[in-house]
């Protein structure tokens, strides 16, 4: 990959795209066409990349500041080199990969901690306190709940946070077939597991596995999980990790194009989504009976989309691997 991974915004409410905006990672030590970044999660002006790294030998955090300019930003390694393995794949002490990470209501920055591949250490959670300099608040070891090798297709999603309350779980879907949700409760510290069904089709009594694949929050905190049938689900109300219920039921809202991911939405309750086998964004403004026609295409591009988040002023950025040029296109909303 070039020296700087490489920012569009799809402004749904625009014809034209907007310019580039980049970052300058090999001021944090990366090799040209080693790396490519994976995540990225803001607080305020605060940009955190998670970067995989071809040679397993630096750091894989490295914070930035949000681009407010066409030519590159710098970057530094979060929070410091010290805290990184740096390729030592037998020290289990340090941050090895970074995966995921996201801010909390606390200023409270969590990161997705997956290993090296083969390595012996265990998934982990790390947490850094943003406003104290920072500093390491806490490490959770995940290794009894999440494999090393099932975390390929490891999604990470914190819970929502609804009113004046706080996040209180970060949520995991493991993949690799695996027809339940987990949960770290942050107050409790505790772990619990929920098998997901649902009875796909109306008037249908038989209750099927659902193999998630992607999952987000609605509006009012509703799961809303994409199936390995390319179906939609959610739950009829807020998301409870109740411990009298052994197992989530999910309504069926419809089917999307393709398998989804980087699913999220927006104040509004439109859904939107990524095609990865077509490099396509989706948007979905009906939650209800979707049908491909509800699928509606904003942006097309022949490189690989690793995630969309909302950025400023309610703009959808879509995060690349590589330069986007003028043939990769976004659509205005009709």
């Amino acid at each position: 990959m070039a020296t700087s991974d490489v920012l569009i915004a799809c402004l749904a409410f625009y014809i034209v795209v907007n310019p580039a905006s980049a970052w300058q990672l090999a001021e944090s030590g990366l090799n040209e066409s080693s790396y490519y970044v994976r995540h990225v999660s803001m607080h305020y002006s605060r940009v955190f990349l998670s970067v995989n790294v071809e040679t397993n030998d630096s750091p894989t955090l490295i914070e930035a500041q949000w681009p407010v300019a066409y030519f590159p930003m710098p970057t530094v390694v979060f929070p410091s080199r010290d805290v990184h393995a740096n390729g030592d794949h037998s020290d289990c002490s340090r941050l090895q990969q970074a995966h995921w990470s996201q801010v909390d209501a606390l200023n409270r920055l969590w990161v997705m901690d997956t290993g090296f591949p083969a390595s012996k250490c265990s998934p982990r959670l790390f947490v850094f306190d943003l406003i104290r300099n920072n500093a390491e608040l806490l490490r959770i070891d995940c290794g009894q709940y999440i494999g090393a090798n099932e975390t390929e297709n490891l999604v990470v999603q914190m819970g929502p946070k609804l009113g004046c309350e706080q996040e209180r779980h970060i949520y995991f879907v493991l993949g690799h077939h695996v027809p339940e949700i987990l949960a770290y409760d942050i107050l409790e510290q505790t772990w619990h597991r929920r098998s997901l069904t649902s009875h796909k089709f109306e008037n249908m009594n038989q209750s099927f596995p659902i193999q998630p694949v992607d999952f987000t929050f609605g509006l009012q905190g509703e799961l809303i999980l994409a199936g390995e049938d390319g179906e939609l689900y959610s739950t009829v109300e807020r998301l409870e990790m109740d411990e009298e219920k052994d197992g989530i039921k999910l309504n069926h809202l419809g089917s999307l194009l393709g398998s989804s991911r980087s699913m999220i939405m927006d104040t509004s309750g439109t859904l939107y989504y990524v095609i990865p086998k077509f490099g396509a964004v989706v948007r979905c403004a009906q939650l209800e009976n979707i049908t491909a026609e509800g699928n509606e295409i904003i942006y097309l591009t022949s490189k690989n989309i690793q995630q969309i988040f909302f950025g400023f002023n309610g703009a959808l950025w879509v995060l690349s691997d590589r330069v986007l040029k003028a043939q990769d296109m976004c659509f205005p909303r009709y």
